[in-house]
């Protein structure tokens, strides 16, 4: 049997591995995919393992380690290296290469749910991590007009100005009064960061953001996150993370096993679930 797995702390809110479990099954592959959650500290010691299993075809990764799994990798694909972060691995021959599906998932889910041309438009992310970092990436390929980043430390925005120069970005503090003053002008806000994960609000109104503007929140579960429950009162189009998180784990399967499985099954699968999520709350 082969296998690929799923690296972060925490990982029991996951989804993942519904995912590939059909990816594997469309495909007539042996197969499954396996959460490990890592303890802090120790990512290097449970990826140097990994590495010799010769029935494992790769593994993702997620919060906290994308960032700090760059300097692991033997090869890393060009994205990464601008990017700045990793998320999917594959084993060859004793080496781990990585890549950054991240940013494709995100634009293949934010053309569905919104359909808008990105080139020309303002965006304002919050949060600073390996999955804003690879929304910038996203954003810049598509020609964003402006990027405004909003961040809790002024060190890690200088820090990101500097390892993301091919961008052009400005940071703002993560304040209340700060955000709301930067709403008015955006088309796209997108939350990177993992508040709303345990059901948290932000620490912010979205009253001055426009409604042809859209959020998107790579949170996925639950479904509907404070954040959005506001985008909805107040008529703004929005969507959540589920998306993002089907297209980035199929581009995945794809680089692990050179199979392109369709996405409407699994899709099915997934609304299933948020159908169910959302009502049991």
């Amino acid at each position: 049997m082969n296998w690929a797995a799923l690296l972060g702390n925490p990982i029991k809110h996951t989804l993942s591995p519904i995912i590939h479990r059909e990816a594997f099954k469309q495909a007539g592959i042996d197969g499954a995919y396996i959460p490990i959650q890592v303890k802090e500290g120790y990512l290097e010691e449970v990826m140097k393992g990994l590495c010799f299993m010769e029935n494992l075809l790769g593994f993702n990764i997620t919060i906290p380690f994308k960032e700090p799994a760059v300097r692991l990798m033997d090869i890393s694909g060009e994205e990464v290296k601008l990017i700045g972060a990793v998320n999917t691995v594959k084993r060859g021959e004793d080496k781990l290469v990585g890549f950054n599906t991240d940013y494709s998932g995100f634009l293949q889910a934010l053309d569905e749910a919104w359909g808008e041309n990105i080139e020309g438009c303002k965006a304002l992310i919050l949060g600073g991590g390996g999955a804003a970092r690879a929304v910038i990436y996203a954003l810049h390929t598509r020609g964003a007009k402006e990027i405004t980043l909003a961040l809790r430390s002024q060190f890690k925005g200088e820090k990101l100005k500097e390892e993301l120069s091919w961008a052009s970005i400005k940071t703002i503090p993560f304040k209340k009064e700060a955000i709301e003053g930067a709403l008015a002008e955006q088309d796209l806000l997108v939350n990177a960061t993992p508040i709303g994960l345990k059901g948290e609000a932000m620490p912010f109104s979205l009253e001055r953001l426009s409604k042809n503007a859209f959020v998107m929140d790579l949170v996925y579960n639950p479904p509907l996150t404070p954040l959005l429950k506001e985008a909805k009162e107040r008529g703004i189009p929005f969507c959540n993370g589920l998306a993002m998180l089907l297209y980035q784990a199929l581009d995945s399967f794809e680089i692990w096993t050179g199979c392109r499985v369709e996405a409407g099954p699994i899709k099915e699968i997934l609304h299933r679930w948020e159908k169910e999520a959302t009502e049991n709350r």
